[in-house]
């Protein structure tokens, strides 16, 4: 009877074997509520003992990677590596190295995920940390620090249940009914005038008003990146962070009314300010025809601005019945010239004016070679400003060219929006960006690391309206005092 030969397994296979150990996935972190249906029985002793069980959970997830837990994972990498490469080397060769190298990766994140917090337990720490936070406000509710444990009524509870978490903005959503209350009350207006540069003469004119238009920033992206480099024998891996957000469902209608509002008060402070301007074209037309429709509900009309490592998606809209200027790569180009030599004949002088609500704050550490900045990091963050879009002008004439520019936006203070993080992808914490980045270190490459973060926008309508309309107002006064040349 012939004799059977062991088959050894194939080098890939075991190089494949080792990556699906890699790609092993922890359990779903356990969901905790935080408020619960019992709560409303506890007394300040089951306060107390559910307080302690929440801050068991969030010591348990708030642990970081340290020296030592590196330390460790670095030991049990050592250890496999020989393990695997006295089997590994027996079976084919040099290929083994590489074999236990993955394996060491293997063995290394897993000691690491051992002794470190799991993702399962981060995520149940920042649940408890939000019970932890109701649990001291019902605390304090029931006057348990003085020992009263007084009771609170059923409506009592509701409104506390109801209340949103320290550190987050209750919404009302943004619709056109939200919104009106805060646009019929007058703005407290901010300082706006030292933000404008540039002159316009319209002393003796006829004035005709061309366009007014209002964009509001409702999305974006920012990024910040490191090239790879080599540098004294070392291959330095490049790096890229990026974050983007956006309002899920924009309401156009609302936006409508803040438009309408702003462009109403622009023209009230026109005319207080001895500005006579006309807002229909005269018989003929003018040197610029507003030819293009603003957004409307079922109808967005969308620009994107990329401004280096920015990036912003912004609604076109215009105040009700009116109507934009096409522009291209150039902006509003030259118009009609023959109109332009007949306006400035009659003394005739057309405008175009622009403001842009911006609703975050983008922070970017920029690029450059990894030799000398070894990671990367960017930041979008609720933040209101009003005033000038990139490439654009806030006041345009049609016949004389005066321009007016803004030389920053103009900040408008005050919470509008909660900025949540909806997903999250980081290559250190990937197990399988962690086994790419093994064999790029096996083949004398320096590791490539990503960070992407995405962020939903939750507005309120109301305190949008009110802050738009407050800095859309501040711009109006600046631009009409500076239209009147004082």
């Amino acid at each position: 009877m012939p004799g059977t030969q062991a088959r050894h397994p194939k080098p890939t296979a075991l190089l494949a074997s080792t990556t699906l150990a890699l790609l092993a996935a922890l359990g779903p972190a356990h969901a905790q509520e935080r408020v619960q249906p019992t709560d409303a029985q506890l007394d300040c002793a089951g306060i107390a003992a559910e307080q302690q069980r929440m801050k068991g959970l969030m010591d348990a997830g708030q642990g970081e990677r340290t020296l030592g837990t590196a330390a460790a994972g670095t030991a049990a990498n050592v250890g496999t590596q020989v393990a695997t490469g006295q089997v590994a080397a027996g079976l084919f060769g040099s290929l083994g190295g590489i074999a236990a190298k993955l394996a060491g990766a293997t063995a290394q994140a897993q000691t690491e995920t051992a002794l470190g917090p799991t993702d399962a337990a981060r995520e149940a720490a920042t649940r408890a940390t939000a019970r932890h936070e109701f649990l001291a406000r019902l605390a304090d509710a029931r006057d348990c620090a003085n020992g009263g444990g007084k009771p609170l009524s059923a409506q009592a509870f509701e409104q506390l249940a109801a209340a949103p978490p320290a550190g987050t903005l209750a919404i009302t959503p943004l619709s056109a009914a939200s919104v009106a209350p805060a646009l019929a009350a007058a703005p407290s207006l901010l300082p706006a005038d030292n933000l404008l540069d540039g002159k316009v003469a319209l002393a003796g004119k006829t004035v005709f008003l061309t366009e007014y238009r209002v964009l509001f920033d409702m999305s974006g992206e920012v990024s910040a990146n490191t090239r790879g480099g080599y540098l004294l024998g070392t291959d330095y891996g490049a790096t890229r962070a990026t974050v983007t957000y956006k309002v899920p469902e924009p309401d156009i209608a609302a936006l409508q009314a803040i438009t309408d509002r702003a462009y109403a008060d622009f023209k009230d402070r026109l005319a207080a300010a001895g500005l006579s301007v006309q807002t229909t074209e005269p018989e003929g037309g003018g040197v610029y025809s507003a030819t293009e429709a603003g957004s409307a509900p079922g109808a967005p009309v969308w620009i994107d601005q990329n401004v280096g490592q920015v990036k912003r998606r912004l609604l076109v809209l215009t105040p009700t019945g009116t109507r934009f200027v096409s522009r291209g790569f150039a902006g509003i180009g030259a118009g009609n010239i023959g109109k332009r030599i007949e306006w400035g004949g009659k003394n005739w002088e057309g405008l175009s004016v622009t403001q842009t609500v911006n609703i975050a704050e983008l922070e970017s550490s920029g690029s450059g070679s990894s030799i000398w900045r070894r990671g990367s990091s960017a930041e979008a963050s609720s933040s209101l400003t009003v005033g000038l879009a990139p490439g654009d002008f806030l006041v345009q004439t049609h016949v004389g060219g005066g321009l007016l520019r803004m030389t920053q936006p103009l900040p408008v203070p005050g919470a509008f929006a909660n900025f949540r993080t909806v997903k999250t992808f980081d290559s250190d914490k990937d197990t399988t960006s962690r086994v790419v980045g093994t064999l790029q270190n096996l083949m004398g490459q320096g590791a490539n690391k990503v960070l992407k973060v995405e962020k939903e926008v939750d507005v309120d309508g109301p305190a949008l309206a009110r802050l738009s309309y407050q800095g859309l107002a501040s711009i109006n006064q600046a631009v009409a005092q500076r239209l009147a040349g004082r």
